[in-house]
């Protein structure tokens, strides 16, 4: 009767030597030799932080996320992530401005005793401050858009525009607002 596993088996009856694996890892290349010269010299000695646990925060699953905590970690972020917080920031300044505004007015017009003349003057200075806030965030979005390269152009953003802030803020007062 034939061996079923004659191949197998055949090799399983020479003897391939084995190699042994050294002791110490052994690098090559031209990075791994630079790492080897920075542990000589003893340049990983006395690093901020030696011995302590590292400050993992995040979820680390995703590699966006991974990617924007190692840039924040060592005090480096993309351009345009931060003129997106300033864009942020300042929407929200200019969104809080509208609302005081809109919200002074409401509370000065159902007064008997107030200034209507007054009210309303105080209001369009406070729309014109809304206005050169949506200005800034414009500029800052363009500037945003400029810094981002051609192959992320979802990430792009649209101009800030009164009318959206008002929707976004107070769309009853719409109408008040927006002649």
């Amino acid at each position: 009767m034939q061996n079923p596993f004659g191949v197998l088996s055949s090799c399983f009856a020479m003897r391939i030597p084995f190699r042994k694996m050294p002791d110490a890892p052994q690098r090559s290349g031209f990075v791994e030799e630079q790492i080897n010269e920075a542990i000589a010299r003893g340049d990983f000695q006395n690093l901020k932080g030696q011995g302590k646990p590292l400050a993992l925060r995040g979820d680390l699953s995703k590699a966006d996320e991974m990617r924007q905590k190692l840039r924040g970690d060592a005090g480096y972020g993309v351009p345009w992530e931060e003129v997106g917080r300033e864009i942020e920031a300042m929407t929200r300044r200019a969104e809080s401005e509208l609302l005081r505004a809109i919200e002074f007015r409401a509370a000065g017009l159902a007064s008997a005793k107030s200034d209507k003349g007054r009210i309303e003057a105080d209001f369009q200075t406070h729309l014109g401050r809304v206005e050169t806030a949506i200005s800034a965030v414009n500029s800052l979005v363009l500037k945003h858009n400029l810094l981002l390269p051609q192959t992320l152009p979802h990430l792009y953003r649209t101009r800030l525009k009164i009318e959206t802030l008002v929707e976004r803020v107070a769309p009853e007062a719409k109408r008040l607002i927006l002649k």
